[in-house]
């Protein structure tokens, strides 16, 4: 059992510098995959931060993690905070794990308001950890997020496999997950989430905190080229049919087909698998993840059928056949004006004057306003942009900024809702 008094409660810094080193390696970064045994040291550890406030820890069917504090009363409504702590393989410190810390500890900060009566709160605070929100392990991304605002049926999360072959169900039982814990607090007023900006117009303006305004749409398909197993010694080259030929031509295709006419288009084809995965035997099944990113999605629509072009005569090409495995859309949002002026005002209050900007990535607050759930997401700079990479930062100084605001914005929220400030 984790000693609490080994986690001081007012030292951010430790907190930050404890949950970084679950899974860590050196010079390999961060790797917390979901529902493994280091996203359940993570857990751990964060609830015994947030239990020394005397908040109250549960989590939902889908593992979505709750600190709980019910300053208004059980039947009071509910303001949420917070991110994720699981983390790319070989990822950053920095990504998700900096937006529950944050929100966690602008709740110890308010609650210690409460406590000496300067603080009077009319809502009630939850600090969230949402499970799977990388999509690392389980696909697709925002899974927690995604169950929890409706977007995604409980019992289709639950069965998604890993590479492996293991479900979400299975490995969140493993870290003793199973069902609901407690009573979960519902839909809240509001969410917000601090997070990095995994980009550099923070930099370039000279500004310490950004207001997402709307995030670009999202398309994301698997696909699938099935040729034939054969020895790659013997088998003459014209009977061969190459699965991993055919992805390694679609690959290049899909980034060519793209880039002339949408060369504005964030794209990627960022995971490969191959079977039986031999040196000795000619690729029977090969596996590929494509993405394509931008903010019109009758754009996404367009390039989405020039690649799906591309891919089958890479097919035909090398007689294998093709198979879109999955082929999901996420739609851009657009964030909630009054939240985005709420953050604003507690910016400024607080000495920052805030970059309005728009999101390339996807994030928890999307899929909760996506949901109707009114969502603000705040960023702080990444140096040199570098997000999902061990060399993943964000400067001390920032950090305290982006704690700033936050706190300030949570407080005006649980002290007046949405029309506070």
């Amino acid at each position: 059992m984790l000693d609490a008094g080994t986690i001081p409660r007012n030292d951010f810094d430790a907190i930050f510098d404890r949950i970084s080193a679950i899974g860590a390696e050196p010079g390999a970064g961060v790797t917390r995959l979901a529902a493994t045994a280091e996203d359940g040291m993570a857990r751990g550890v964060f609830a015994v931060w947030m239990e020394q406030a005397t908040a109250h820890i549960t989590h939902d069917a889908i593992g979505n993690q709750f600190a709980c504090f019910e300053w208004a009363g059980r039947d009071a409504p509910w303001i949420f905070a917070g991110s994720h702590l699981d983390t790319q393989p070989r990822g950053g410190r920095f990504d998700g794990t900096l937006g529950v810390l944050t929100a966690g500890q602008a709740a110890l900060d308010i609650h210690a308001e409460v406590q000496r009566g300067r603080c009077k709160p009319h809502y009630n605070l939850a600090v969230v950890n949402w499970t799977n929100e990388e999509g690392a392990r389980y696909q697709p991304s925002l899974t927690g997020s995604a169950v929890f605002s409706g977007a995604l049926a409980l019992g289709d999360a639950l069965e998604l496999r890993d590479g492996d072959g293991i479900s979400l169900k299975d490995a969140l039982a493993a870290v003793g997950i199973n069902g609901e814990s407690g009573i979960v607090p519902p839909s809240p007023a509001a969410y917000v989430e601090l997070h990095v900006e995994q980009g550099r117009k923070l930099l370039e303006a000279g500004r310490r905190i950004g207001i997402v305004e709307g995030t670009w749409a999202a398309r994301k398909s698997t696909v699938r080229w099935i040729g034939r197993a054969a020895h790659t010694g013997p088998t003459p080259m014209a009977d061969r049919r190459d699965a991993l030929l055919a992805a390694a031509r679609g690959i290049a295709a899909f980034e060519a087909v793209v880039a002339a006419s949408y060369p504005h288009l964030h794209r990627s084809a960022a995971r490969l698998v191959v079977e039986p995965n031999s040196p000795n035997v000619v690729v029977d099944r090969a596996t590929v993840w494509f993405e394509l990113r931008g903010p019109d999605v009758s754009e996404l629509d367009a390039a989405g059928e020039l690649a799906l072009a591309a891919l089958q005569k890479a097919a035909a090409d090398t007689v294998t056949q093709l198979e879109i495995v999955t082929d999901t859309l996420r739609d851009p949002a657009s964030m909630d004006g009054g939240l985005m002026a709420l953050v604003g005002r507690a910016a400024r209050s607080c000495g920052f004057e805030p970059l309005t900007m728009r999101s390339v990535a996807g994030h928890d607050a999307v899929a909760l306003q996506n949901s109707g759930i009114p969502s603000a997401l705040i960023f702080i700079p990444s140096v040199d942009g570098i997000a999902h990479h061990p060399d993943e930062l964000t400067e001390p100084d920032d950090v305290q900024a982006g704690l700033t605001v936050l706190t300030t914005t949570l407080r005006h929220l649980v002290e007046g809702g949405l029309h506070a400030g």
